[in-house]
């Protein structure tokens, strides 16, 4: 009995501190499309918020929001970017600069204790700021990029060429030598590669420029999520604290390039007669918008877990295309649709791959952790709970 309650008490302590892990640091570019990196412990998923219906009803309506916001911004952007105002990287700073607002605002509603998040107390890290700069030069970007193939590529096309994320990272991965996934993950992101690959032979219209320019932006990507990872992963940040460190050296990056690319050719007749009516409604939605999708994630792992985050970011994505189609007259043929699907269902099953990979793996190390704090060996015969 004596033996038992400091391993309770230690496992209790030791399961609140994965459950404040499971959250991934999380932010969204300029198009809408979320972008993570893999949380460094997801020992146990959180439960769902679901007690009352007054508790499934918001629930629901933050899932409902997060699927919604995305795809709002990557059509208003879309509709402003081929209704007269070609400024990608204007409206990509805009953004930013609400995700600013967002992280800045969010953190003084934690001093005062308004919101159930309280912000970590870190002193000067000379190296977290420098960290912080180099991932937000990345984020950058990626993020100027991305928006900018909007001008060249259809939306539901964009869309498309997503399904090569998965193996773009799986490739930087290698290079930068942080290791090889097992082989089943590697098989379905082929197999929605493949899907991808018979997806994109039936488009007509696809832009070379568009398509070096949407491929760097990957690449990009890639390379923000993995030295987000290495330089960013031992602080274990919550969303908004990685918002807050990030977002700020992400808009400065991206408000300079908008400066040095796109203010030479300004026409300020585009402000004082904007090509489009509701011109000023679109800027202030991009910016809205922006706050939103941050705000929304954020509201869905405090609320679910990370697996509906995923299932959710999957959904939205179907979404856009089909939003492509109805609001541009974009168009899909029988190929493309059939190779989306393909990519689609690989694409989930990649990531439940991923996600089962992780829990078992911080299962297996709280066990070893809790069999340390109980005197036990860490080499005992025993095997971890499956």
């Amino acid at each position: 009995e004596a033996r038992k309650r400091p391993h309770g008490g230690g496992g209790a302590r030791m399961r609140n501190s994965h459950m404040e892990e499971v959250q991934p640091l999380r932010k969204a570019d300029a198009s809408g499309e979320d972008v993570s990196v893999p949380p460094a412990s997801m020992a146990q998923e959180q439960s769902w918020r679901c007690g009352s219906v007054v508790d499934i009803t918001i629930t629901v309506g933050v899932c409902v929001l997060y699927t919604l916001v995305g795809p709002l911004l990557i059509l208003n952007n879309k509709y402003l970017l081929t209704s007269g105002f070609p400024y990608p990287i204007v409206l990509t700073s805009l953004t930013q600069a609400a995700t600013v607002v967002f992280a800045v605002a969010a953190a003084l509603l934690s001093r005062m204790r308004c919101i159930e998040w309280e912000m970590p107390r870190r002193e000067f890290d000379g190296t977290l700021i420098r960290a912080s700069v180099v991932v937000g030069f990345a984020a950058a970007t990626c993020l100027c990029a991305g928006n900018s193939a909007y001008l060249y590529l259809s939306v539901s096309f964009i869309e498309i060429l997503k399904g090569y994320a998965p193996l773009v990272t799986m490739m930087m991965q290698g290079f930068f030598g942080i290791g090889y996934p097992e082989r089943k993950p590697v098989l379905a992101v082929l197999a929605s590669c493949v899907g991808t690959t018979i997806a994109s032979a039936g488009e007509v219209h696809a832009s070379p420029v568009g398509l070096l320019i949407f491929f760097s932006s990957m690449y990009f990507e890639a390379t923000r999520l993995i030295l987000t990872q290495k330089l960013l992963g031992q602080y274990k940040m919550h969303v908004v604290e990685a918002l807050l460190y990030i977002s700020p050296a992400t808009f400065v990056f991206t408000a300079a390039a908008a400066a040095t690319i796109e203010l030479p050719r300004f026409k300020p007749g585009d402000i004082r007669n904007p090509p489009i009516e509701p011109f000023w409604v679109g800027i202030g939605l991009t910016c809205l918008l922006g706050c939103l999708i941050n705000l929304s994630s954020f509201l869905v792992i405090q609320r679910t877990n990370v697996v509906m985050l995923k299932l959710l970011s999957i959904s939205r994505n179907a979404g856009v295309v089909v939003s492509g189609v109805v609001l541009f007259g974009e168009v899909i043929s029988p190929i493309q649709a059939c190779g989306y699907v393909i990519t689609l269902i690989f694409f989930v099953v990649y990531n439940y791959l991923q996600i089962t990979a992780a829990q078992a793996a911080a299962r297996a190390k709280a066990w070893e952790e809790g069999r340390s704090l109980d005197g036990h060996p860490p080499d005992s015969p025993r095997s971890p709970p499956p």
